[in-house]
């Protein structure tokens, strides 16, 4: 089955939501593939012909997620004009995603430790796509003069930073209740990195 029939499938799509429903609700463990069949009304066997393990429909859930969290990135980002102002959504939008999924999955925090082996393949694959967005916005700022010229390896080095940097905020943001950031402390942040502290 291709990737678009995959997508348009109404019943890959109704695993995936009561997967993600139950995953809120009671965490990745706690979560068997008899409940999520369960959730949706369908056997246990018609789950195996889509997903072949919960560890598979997890990822394929968090993928969905981070497919629709990249979408509205990319939209922001898109509507406006400069790289400094780019560089803000970014980086804001990113982090605003996080503080919301820091609420809706409240008990799959408590088991993240045990769980991070499901996040290696996903994180390596956001961390690219963050850091190719990075290094647009950068092309960007050179070409208006925002930003001054920096060759690849410059680029890259600092795209790779800024996302360790993105990504300790959010790990702060998800797993810590008592750590939180407002948005104009995030604006803050993100023009912090992009300009500096310079006068």
């Amino acid at each position: 089955m291709s990737n678009s029939q995959d997508l348009k499938d109404p019943f890959k799509e109704d695993i995936l939501n009561g997967a993600r429903e139950l995953f809120e609700r009671f965490g990745f463990k706690k979560t068997t593939m008899e409940d999520i069949a369960r959730q949706v009304g369908k056997s246990k066997s018609a789950l195996y012909y889509y997903y072949k393990t919960k560890e598979e429909i997890f990822e394929a859930v968090i993928l969905r997620d981070i497919a629709t969290t990249e979408a509205l990135v990319a939209e922001a980002v898109k509507k406006e004009e400069s790289a400094t102002s780019k560089f803000r959504v970014l980086f804001t939008t990113l982090l605003e995603g996080v503080k919301q999924k820091s609420n809706q999955f409240s008990v799959f925090k408590s088991e993240l430790h045990e769980t991070h082996f499901l996040f290696d393949s996903i994180v390596k694959k956001r961390d690219l796509y963050i850091e190719e967005m990075i290094k647009d916005i950068l092309i960007l700022g050179i070409s208006q003069r925002e930003v001054k010229m920096l060759n690849n390896a410059e680029m890259s080095l600092w795209a790779t930073m800024t996302n360790i940097t993105v990504k300790a905020t959010a790990h702060k943001l998800f797993l810590e209740d008592d750590f939180n950031l407002t948005s104009s402390q995030l604006v803050f942040m993100a023009d912090c990195l992009f300009n500096g502290l310079k006068a």
